[in-house]
């Protein structure tokens, strides 16, 4: 069959396309005359200019013949707005982030530590085999976990956060107050509504020959890693966490023997309740053999047996979860918890101490030794004064609630 002219291609395209239609349709297999117009940009209209008033002359109106409207009174017929609550404190700021954090002065209002105003920690209590970072799952568990699409997706979203994460940002903000997170509180947290500080896992400064090895516990660290809560329970602990030598400077402001005597003079008033326990942990495989290799001598050698069994190594674990319930938001900060015997965090500090903090750092350490010698069927005076005092503002403030409703009944 002989294949139609362009002529006859015309014809039929007419015929099939009339003017109309084709001007709404585009027949793509057409060359075009003309080349396509770009696409068009729309500006957003720019707002109308406000009327400039005169101070001194009030407005006229535009016209004479009608009067201006007399003035409604709009509040009265309108209902009260109902009082805004303040917002809750937070206890901790995050650490500044982004590219205008370098902008920021070093002693910038806007940044300054808040006060620890609420409990911090986990809330539930520890267990001695925690957070040991090693994988326990069974092939099949492994291979279900694989074909799991949702946790693909929360692997990504924490690789995702992790990268965002600039890696000298906790450095940079170091100048920013010392790297300080908040400012330790002035009493302790009660005990009915205080956190527990979570289980650290690792290795101790005590060497194998001294050391019970344990038999048939996978750990890591070949049957002699080491709990804290083991070293916890059943006394009043002052628990430093650290990651590097800056860390540990900070530390030393607030337990150091130069600048807290009065704390070491209850650590030897005390001795067998009263103790401190340090916590140095490195996530780095590469640092921490280092650590391994050139700090560890000299960290023996400068501690007598007794305090080497509560100098924990810590390698694996360690996660954000852990980190945000301890208020750990600078990992190149050092951090100060004060912790009964029941593992509960008491009082906590961060970055370089202040002279109140210190002082009531040496003030909790003597609540909770009174609280430790005394049975438990009895409570403290002080707690007893607490409740009393939150008991009789319970009931004030009820009252006057109830004022205020009867004042509105009655208006």
């Amino acid at each position: 069959m002989k294949a139609p002219s362009p002529m006859c291609l015309r014809a039929l395209r007419s015929l099939a396309f009339p003017p109309t239609l084709r001007q709404k349709q585009r027949c793509y297999a057409a060359v075009p005359d003309r080349s396509p117009t770009p696409p068009r940009t729309f500006k957003t209209p720019s707002p109308p200019p406000e009327p400039q008033w005169s101070s001194t002359t009030p407005p006229q109106p535009t016209s004479s013949a009608e009067p201006p409207p007399a003035p409604t009174d709009l509040p009265s017929r309108l209902p009260a707005d109902p009082p805004s609550r303040p917002p809750t404190p937070a206890a901790f700021r995050p650490p500044p982030s982004g590219p205008n954090s370098r902008n920021l002065s070093t002693n910038d209002p806007s940044l300054a530590p808040p006060p620890l105003t609420r409990p911090i920690g986990f809330p539930t209590p520890p267990l001695p085999t925690e957070n040991m970072g090693l994988d326990s799952r069974t092939l099949r568990e492994r291979r279900n976990d694989f074909h799991d699409y949702d946790r693909h997706l929360a692997k990504r979203a924490a690789m995702t956060k992790q990268i965002a994460k600039p890696y000298f940002r906790d450095w940079s903000n170091m100048r920013f107050h010392q790297g300080k997170v908040f400012v330790a509180p002035t009493r302790l947290f009660r005990r009915e509504v205080a956190l527990w500080f979570p289980n650290f896992f690792g290795r101790t400064l005590v060497k194998k020959k001294g050391l019970e090895r344990r038999m048939g516990l996978r750990d890591g660290f070949g049957g002699y890693g080491r709990g804290t809560t083991e070293v916890l329970r059943g006394r009043v602990s002052v628990v430093s966490l650290v990651g590097n030598a800056w860390a540990q400077r900070q530390v030393e402001t607030f337990v150091g023997g130069s600048v807290n005597a009065e704390l070491h003079a209850l650590l030897e008033e005390h001795r067998g309740l009263v103790q401190r326990v340090e916590i140095n942990w490195e996530t780095n495989w590469l640092k921490w053999w280092i650590l391994k290799l050139f700090a560890v001598p000299n960290l023996r050698r400068s501690r007598t047996l007794e305090e080497q069994g509560r100098y924990f190594l810590v390698k694996r674990g360690v996660n954000d979860i852990m980190k945000e319930a301890l208020g750990v938001l600078n990992d190149k900060g050092g951090y100060v918890y004060l912790v009964d015997g029941e593992c509960r965090i008491r009082w906590a500090g961060s970055a370089e101490a202040e002279d109140g903090e210190r002082r009531s750092l040496v003030e909790g350490v003597k609540r909770l030794v009174k609280e430790a010698k005394m049975p438990r069927e009895v409570e403290p005076p002080e707690v007893r004064k607490e409740k009393l005092e939150a008991a009789v503002l319970e009931v004030m403030d009820g009252e006057g609630m109830k004022g205020e409703v009867v004042a509105g009944a009655g208006g």
